[in-house]
Order: structure tokens, then sequence, then C-alpha cells
């Protein structure tokens, strides 16, 4: 993938996941609270649960873009799950401290902390990209397993959600 290339797809990724996961925050209670949408888009206001609104559309997006063009460029997949994770870990972890330090949550926060998330994602991945780093094969059949395996928490732990912080509506 040429440089250029991967840029303006990175930036289409951002508004698209950005467009997805706003109109995605939605899509459990205008289902009537299918079970297949909330296997996917968030059941509740719990800070793990929004983060479907980043790793779903985001997920979905880079396998068509791999499907595209993105198998033309050794490491494509492992340069965007580590950029996902790295968006994944930002929102609970900004979330935390913001609300810590003010004391209660603000939904304009919020919304610009999972902007800024998504931003995140696309930029390390991108950066990953460019840097050319991860190239084996190992570590595309390592995205694949992890995206797979994040995949799987997230329907695992929408039935079965611990009872802590990160899986509590507030």
């Amino acid at each position: 993938m040429q440089n250029e290339k991967v840029f303006w797809s990175s930036l289409t990724g951002f508004f698209t996941v950005s467009l997805l996961g706003v109109v995605g925050h939605f899509l459990y209670g205008l289902s009537g609270n299918s079970t297949a949408v909330g296997l996917f888009m968030p059941v509740n206001e719990s800070v793990w649960e929004h983060l479907k609104l980043l790793f779903f559309p985001f997920m979905v997006y880079t396998f068509i873009e791999w499907a595209v063009y993105g198998r033309k460029t050794a490491g494509f997949l492992f340069s965007r799950v580590t950029g996902v994770i790295a968006g994944l870990v930002l929102i609970p972890t900004a979330y935390f401290i913001y609300t810590s330090v003010i004391g209660r949550r603000f939904a304009v926060i919020d919304m610009m902390l999972f902007f800024i998330a998504v931003f995140t994602a696309f930029y390390v991945s991108y950066r990953r990209i460019l840097k050319g780093s991860d190239k084996t094969l190992w570590r595309t059949v390592s995205a694949v397993i992890l995206f797979a395996g994040i995949t799987a928490l997230f329907i695992g732990l929408t039935f079965f959600p611990p009872q802590t912080a990160l899986f509590q509506s507030p």
C-alpha cells in the first residue's frame, strides 16, 4: 500500500468509524433491545459496553479495507489491531481519570473521548503500517486471533459482566 493510500484510507476510516459509532449508540434501543444487536452494540451505559462503539465498526472497516487492498501490505492487520487496542485502552483510562478528578461525568467529554480514541486507533495503526515493522505471517495470524478473542470477550461479557466499575452503568 502506498503511503498516500494508507493516509486516505485511515482518514476515511476515522470518519466512517466515528459515524458508525455515533449511530451504533442508539441501535440497541431502536432495535427493541434485540439480543443480536446487543452482541455488537452497547446494551447499557457502562464504559465496557461503549467500547463496542469503537471496536466493532473499526474491525468491520479494517476487514473491508484488508479485502480491498490491505492484503498487499504486509503487517496490515497486525498494525490495525494494535491501533484499536490503543483506542480501547485509552477510553476507560481517560474516562476514569477525568471522572475521578472532576467528580462526575459529562456527555460532551465522553463524546470527545470517543472521537479521540477513534483518532488514536487510526493514527497508531497508520504509523505502524508506514514503519513496516509488522511484516511477518505470525503477526497476521496473531491479528486475526486478537480480533476474534476481543470479539469473544465483548460477547461473553455482555451476558456475564463482572461486578466492577468498568461494567457498571453510571
